[in-house]
């Protein structure tokens, strides 16, 4: 599989178009014709068309070389400039392959893959080059034929503008500026399978719908964080499996978090008897989320911490961070194997139904602005509680108890701020510094006691680089835990508090 970033600007081409020279729209670059291609292109989806609707495509197309499949998905906000991650796969088989099944999942779940629509397009091509010959641009003009069924359904023609990674937005601008002066359609970034799909594809997916007013219903307000927690977790699905950007899992993870936090704190909202059931299986996955997580900040931390370490002393420990990566692999492995099962899928759809505002089972029609702050009240006290139970030098055990409720309060926070406004959002800041600062706490205690445990295996000096290791995590979490005395004062503030305890 090889994999890049698309950047291209996509154009109507009205009846009466014509190409306009592109060869001096900026100085050194010129036009260069290449030769026409004819292009037949299936495409794939579920029937209700999940991966259009969410700005994904995946289509196996002849015409250009081997037959190749090609996976596209967002990689940026929706502006006139369309940004994808594009994948491809050459392959003469017809069967959709595993690993693009695998990485839209998070959208299809159990719908499978079909074909929904097959687009046939004539495409005449100019390359723009810079004076040394190096490629900047692909300009080309597509007469598309849509066919369904076997029968014509619709015509219309595209122009479209891609960069490569030596295209500049300079370029973008200018040879945006000179097909408009000669009447191309503005700039649109909606895709070819989508214009092809027509109405049925830009219907909004399941994690669309409004933005809750001040004067929303707590079922409309439960049913905005659902949707936007659920929609993390889709969206970062991919992420994760692709395995190259940890932040990916961090996000999945915390939406997750906030799922849970938020039935937890809204229960009487919900039907009990189907939320055990959801309970538990978020309780897996977060485990294994869980997992892979404390993984990657291993190896952050000892990573950092070596490379405090003097240049003399690295190569001492250098086994140490082969160890913690490889670990991570481990946990990476389990976490793919997890993503691949019916069990996780399910976990899904369960997921997408509770963001329907029917699966709200009781006293849904009450104002948010009512309920939300003496449900903020009850956690508000439990946090408090926790902190108030500290003793002098608290445990790894009290410390997560704490953080636990801090998370609490923080999702129930960020839930209603569509609401509260600006004094709901500024305390959902305070406790996420709180969160944090507890957060470098504990992955400090972890990376010390990771190291503490690899220490009476180490030969010759890698005991005594290790030992400084061990001593510099204890500074860091300690640090983090007088941080943390700051960040929950400022959260303890009765004017930070004010908003839901008048």
């Amino acid at each position: 599989m090889t994999g890049s970033v698309e950047r291209e600007v996509k154009f109507g081409g009205p009846p009466g178009f014509e190409m306009p020279e592109l060869s001096g729209v900026l100085p050194g670059v010129s036009a260069v014709p290449l030769p026409r291609l004819d292009l037949d292109a299936t495409y794939y989806d579920t029937a209700d068309l999940r991966l259009v609707r969410s700005g994904v495509s995946l289509r196996r197309r002849t015409g250009d070389g081997p037959p190749t499949w090609t996976l596209k998905l967002p990689a940026g906000a929706s502006t006139t400039v369309l940004q994808r991650r594009e994948f491809d796969i050459e392959s003469d088989s017809l069967e959709v392959p595993e690993l693009f099944i695998g990485l839209v999942a998070g959208w299809a779940r159990l719908e499978p893959l079909v074909a929904v629509i097959d687009i046939l397009s004539r495409r005449e091509r100019l390359a723009l080059i810079d004076g040394a010959g190096v490629d900047l641009a692909e300009v080309d003009d597509d007469r598309v034929t849509v066919v369904e069924g076997g029968v014509t359904a619709a015509t219309f023609r595209e122009i479209e503008l891609e960069l490569t990674d030596s295209g500049t937005d300079e370029l973008l601008d200018a040879v945006t500026a000179r097909l408009l002066a000669v009447g191309a359609g503005a700039p649109d970034p909606m895709s070819k399978v989508a214009r092809a799909l027509g109405p049925r594809a830009l219907a909004p997916s399941v994690f669309e719908g409004p933005v809750p007013r001040r004067d929303a219903s707590i079922a409309e307000v439960m049913s905005a964080g659902l949707r936007s927690a659920v929609s993390d977790i889709v969206v970062n699905d991919h992420v994760i499996r692709l395995d190259d950007d940890p932040m990916g899992l961090h996000r999945a993870r915390w939406a997750l978090r906030r799922i849970r936090a938020d039935l937890k704190t809204f229960t009487r909202h919900f039907d009990d008897a189907y939320l055990d059931h959801l309970r538990t299986e978020m309780r897996w996955l977060s485990e294994e989320f869980g997992t892979l997580r404390r993984a990657d900040v291993l190896v952050e931390s000892v990573e950092r911490a070596i490379a405090s370490a003097r240049d003399n002393d690295v190569a001492a420990v250098q086994g140490l961070i082969d160890r913690a990566r490889r670990e991570r692999q481990r946990a990476h492995a389990s976490v793919i194997e997890v993503l691949g099962s019916t069990r996780y899928v399910a976990l899904l759809d369960a997921l997408v139904a509770i963001t329907r505002p029917t699966a709200l089972f009781s006293g849904t029609s009450a104002a948010a602005v009512e309920v939300i702050p003496s449900a903020m009240m009850r956690v508000w006290k439990r946090v408090r509680a926790a902190v108030r139970d500290l003793s002098d030098e608290p445990s790894e055990s009290e410390i997560r108890q704490v953080r636990g409720q801090i998370i609490r309060i923080r999702s129930a926070t960020e839930l209603a701020v569509p609401v509260f406004g600006a004094a709901a959002s500024d305390f959902a800041a305070l406790t996420a510094q709180a969160q944090h600062d507890l957060g470098r706490h504990l992955d400090a205690l972890a990376c010390e006691r990771w190291l503490r445990s690899r220490v009476v295996s180490l030969e010759g000096l890698e005991p005594f680089v290790a030992g400084q290791l061990v001593a510099a995590q204890s500074v860091v979490s300690d640090q983090a835990l007088r941080a943390w005395l700051d960040s929950w004062r400022a959260c303890s503030n009765r004017s930070a508090v004010a908003w839901f305890r008048s």
